[in-house]
């Protein structure tokens, strides 16, 4: 077997409670209201991606660098109910599709999401796994496969979606088929793929010293006036934009800083394990709203300039 290297191993994100467990932060707010310091419980850690590596078709793929949050595509009210979860890889996008059924009457086969991909220069459908049998009340995964082109700089992207599958006609107190079956269509919301996807929220111990070592020779700089009314709104928009981890407690405004601009430090690895820092100065502008500096490091200026142009 290959010798196990860092460069190997899977990232793992950083959960709001691990952080606030090494910080401190969670025995500091007990200590605060007088209370003992408990020993946080450990949770069992479930691999999001798990459902993928059970697929052989997709074994080649390798281990996940991470996986999104679900996405809805549809209401919760819909006949139709589909959420997504953006699986990111070194070079491909696993797009799991979990379909429900709502309608007692039907039985949903070669049930696959269609994604147009004939707009984008980074992304290409290369494959689909259908899902079949998916009766009333069920939730079944159906996957569609995108390619990346990584000589491409990663943008915002966006694709149409649409629900394919055929539809068979079921007697809803057995389940057996009757009547006819029929091929059916239905649309469903746009699904992005932004930058902030491929990077992992991951902590540094010391974020001063990481910043200085890794210095400013990959260093990108911009400014942005941003649309927002309140500074928390812009700080919480900013760290949702990168997709990054804010440290040394930044991620939240100070009681007393009505009115100073707020500083913020943020860490994460991209996709590819590439280490990346920022660090952004937020100020209000009068009413119309904030003035945002932010200084973006890492070992590629590649990897620089694209975390740097998730500003939107």
């Amino acid at each position: 077997p290959d010798p196990i290297t860092f460069e190997s191993l899977p990232i793992v994100e950083d959960t709001p409670a691990e952080i606030a467990a090494a910080t401190g932060g969670e025995a500091d707010m007990e200590e605060a209201a007088g209370l003992e310091p408990v020993a946080p419980k450990k949770k069992e850690v479930v691999d999001p991606a798990a459902v993928v590596y059970a697929i052989p078709e997709l074994a080649a793929l390798g281990r996940a660098f991470r996986s999104c949050a679900p996405i809805m595509l549809t209401e919760s009210e819909t006949e139709y109910v589909v959420q997504c979860t953006k699986h990111i890889f070194a070079n491909h996008v696993v797009l799991q599709f979990s379909v429900q059924n709502t309608i007692d009457d039907q039985r949903l086969d070669n049930v696959t999401v269609l994604i147009d991909d004939s707009e984008s220069e980074i992304f290409t459908a290369s494959g689909e796994i259908a899902s079949n049998g998916i009766r009333y009340g069920e939730s079944k995964n159906c996957f569609t496969v995108l390619e990346r082109n990584t000589e491409a700089a990663l943008t915002p992207s966006t694709f149409t979606c649409e629900l394919r599958f055929t539809v068979v006609q079921v007697d809803p107190a057995t389940g057996e088929e009757e009547g006819d079956t029929f091929e059916e269509e239905y649309p469903l919301e746009d699904l992005q793929i932004s930058t902030a996807d491929f990077m992992a929220k991951v902590t540094v111990p010391d974020f001063r010293k990481a910043w200085e070592n890794v210095g400013n020779d990959n260093e990108v700089l911009e400014k942005f006036a941003l649309q927002f009314k309140k500074m928390e709104d812009a700080v919480a928009a900013v760290i949702d934009f990168l997709g990054m981890q804010p440290c040394d407690g930044t991620g939240a405004l100070k009681p007393n800083a009505a009115g100073k601009p707020h500083m913020l430090h943020m860490s994460g690895v991209f996709v590819g394990g590439q280490q990346v820092l920022a660090r952004a100065q937020i100020a209000m502008q009068g009413n119309t709203g904030v003035i945002l500096k932010i200084a973006v490091r890492s070992d590629d200026a590649t990897v620089s300039r694209m975390v740097a142009d998730c500003i939107m």
